[in-house]
């Protein structure tokens, strides 16, 4: 009876070890997409996370089940962790095959870019590390400077997610089963020493009434790399603020719309457009963008004031 039983029960544990893998592929990619497996990079926090179709192949191409996935990196065998947020902060949406959104929460978070190829389907890339980059991640202890980034479904994840790391048997890495996942290696060189935070407030002028700090105003930030994040100013400073950035050349821009000042007199308000643009105190032109050079560690503030003019 027992040698009967053991092809069967063979056949169902390759049956269910079947079941549990994910379909699609993931692979690493500069913040806009357009490059599918860059594979070398100059620096580990110019990495992007991306799924499913690469650039000029259909949406539905290799593409991720739809849900929440959680991402790692580690060092090429998966014996070291490399992420140093908790599993929870590194989570991402999947819909119609596609990576849509960022949805962590626990720490710094993961920025996002616009696919090229897939954006007006709402497809983004997930920045591998964090907003305190170069902190998150470490770097790889592997010489060739390889790292392996890792994807798998939050219902497949083995492990406590507001945890760093999970301890697991030989079939996952740190709560993360080698069955259910996907992975992709990468080689990035480590980053430079940050040294700075940047600072960026929006705000409106009405005949020299100043306006409080304007909330939810689009910010993008381009970095010495090309690099360019998006931000937008929060509810609870009317700022969005930025650190640990490396030195070198940036060109902070502001979006050319955005949320309805509150009129500081009157009823009838109109946007007379970008009158004044400052970094620390000091005029920038064109008005819609300051383009600085930071060699210090000094903190850098750019401001953005539009005029108003109010009657009624």
């Amino acid at each position: 009876m027992s040698k009967l039983l053991a092809p069967l029960t063979i056949l169902l544990l390759s049956s269910l070890t079947t079941m549990a893998a994910t379909s699609g592929a993931i692979f690493t990619t500069v913040v806009d997409g357009s490059i599918v497996n860059a594979n070398h990079y100059q620096s580990k926090c110019a990495v992007y996370l991306n799924g499913g179709p690469g650039p000029n192949a259909p949406a539905t191409a290799a593409g991720l089940p739809d849900g929440d996935y959680y991402f790692q990196v580690t060092d090429p065998s998966g014996n070291t962790l490399l992420s140093t947020d908790p599993v929870s902060n590194r989570k991402f949406h999947v819909s119609g095959g596609l990576i849509v959104a960022y949805n962590g929460t626990g720490g710094p978070v993961h920025s996002t870019g616009v696919s090229k190829d897939h954006g007006a389907q709402g497809a983004v890339t997930i920045q591998v590390a964090n907003v305190s980059c170069p902190t998150d991640y470490l770097d790889s202890p592997n010489p060739g400077n390889t790292y392996k980034v890792w994807a798998i479904p939050v219902a497949s994840f083995a492990g406590d997610p507001t945890k760093v790391d999970n301890a697991c048997n030989g079939s996952c890495s740190h709560g993360f089963v080698h069955s259910a996942s996907k992975t992709d290696n990468f080689q990035a060189l480590p980053a430079p020493t940050a040294t700075f935070c940047l600072s960026i407030q929006k705000q409106f002028n009405n005949g020299g009434s100043i306006s409080p700090d304007l909330l939810g105003w689009g910010i993008s930030v381009t970095d010495p790399l090309g690099v360019t994040n998006h931000y937008t100013t929060d509810a609870t400073s009317g700022q969005v603020t930025t650190c640990q950035l490396p030195s070198g050349t940036y060109t902070v821009t502001e979006d050319s719309t955005g949320p309805t000042p509150p009129p500081a007199t009157g009823t009838f308000c109109t946007n007379l457009g970008p009158s004044q643009t400052t970094m620390n105190g000091i005029g920038q032109t064109p008005a819609v963008t300051a383009t600085f050079t930071q060699t210090s560690t000094a903190p850098v503030t750019v401001v953005f004031v539009n005029s108003i003019q109010c009657r009624g």
